[in-house]
């Protein structure tokens, strides 16, 4: 699948657990994935920061949100991430929108040539980081980069190593956007934190932020899905809680963490297989529950984050 509808976007983010909020209008705004000859295709992403001098943990979203779909005609990326759960991650467009501008060839992708060719093809995230020096892109930041990546790749069906660019990449044609050599962009703009601006192709060692390192990280969450795609009631899995009881929806509950790349062991067979409390605990430490409900029971904002939808 190369042309996904907004409806298998927001299913692929929600499968990874992704922690998605769906800005208004998010499914109709937006042009057609599609390539120079009209061919349809969302071909890979391109990882981008906002060089926002204000973004911070514990402040607010609302400023660079309100830039982020106000600035133009259509938003300046697909999806915005901000610092930590309570600025969250809001999908903005389902579409094509702005976000690489001038840049290219990227031959692998169907981008032959210079242009603004790029975000007709490719998904763009904008993390929310003053980008002035490495370090201060939060473990929040870089798992639901990640995860959202992952799941756009196993949905439109991407190789990772070609697929996942940073925007230097895509300016600069390193780490295998431009085999051919240095893009007639290169250097032209400094929001990324892929290294040094005029240095071609690049190190293929995941150093952090680069492709490759990004290309790891995004590997990490795609495996075999555990999951049976039956939404456990909460009632089921509070019994299994409570009662320390190897049900279902416990089954259930272990798998769907451990496709979300929460529960790092795999999960017992189904009927051996106990509610997994403690993971269930880190999830909705990652979500921002508030801290009086972190106690890994059941609850409905965990669900709908977790499965897309309450069970009670």
């Amino acid at each position: 699948m190369s042309n996904p509808t907004p409806k298998e976007i927001r299913q692929a983010l929600l499968d990874f657990a992704v922690d998605v909020s769906f800005y208004k209008g998010w499914d109709t705004v937006g042009r057609p994935w599609k390539g120079p000859d009209g061919s349809p295709g969302l071909t890979g992403g391109v990882i981008h920061h906002t060089a926002n001098p204000g973004a911070k943990v514990g402040g607010s979203i609302n400023g660079v949100l309100g830039w982020a779909v106000t600035a133009y005609d259509k938003p300046v990326c697909n999806m915005l991430i901000g610092k930590d759960p309570n600025q969250g991650v809001w999908l903005l467009a389902a579409g094509s929108v702005y976000h690489c501008g001038d840049g290219g060839p990227v031959p692998a992708l169907g981008i032959p040539s210079r242009g603004f060719l790029g975000q007709s093809r490719l998904f763009g995230i904008e993390i929310d980081d003053p980008g002035v020096k490495t370090g201060t892109i939060t473990e929040y930041q870089i798992d639901q980069t990640s995860k959202t990546m992952a799941a756009l790749a196993e949905l439109a069906g991407w190789d990772v190593d070609k697929s996942i660019l940073t925007h230097k990449c895509y300016t600069d044609g390193c780490h295998g956007a431009n085999p051919n050599g240095p893009s007639p962009c290169i250097g032209r703009k400094n929001d990324t934190l892929d290294g040094p601006w005029g240095s071609w192709p690049g190190s293929d060692k995941p150093e952090k932020y680069n492709a490759p390192w990004w290309r790891e990280k995004i590997k990490s969450h795609m495996k075999p899905r555990l999951w049976d795609g039956t939404i456990p009631s909460r009632e089921a899995a509070l019994k299994a809680a409570t009662q320390d009881l190897a049900n279902k929806a416990a089954w259930r509950v272990a798998c769907k963490l451990y496709d979300a790349g929460v529960l790092k062991k795999t999960p017992n067979d189904l009927g051996t297989q106990k509610y997994p409390i403690k993971a269930v605990q880190r999830f909705q430490e990652q979500i921002g529950i508030k801290e009086e409900k972190q106690n890994g029971l059941p609850n409905k904002t965990t669900w709908i984050k977790l499965f897309g939808k309450d069970k009670p």
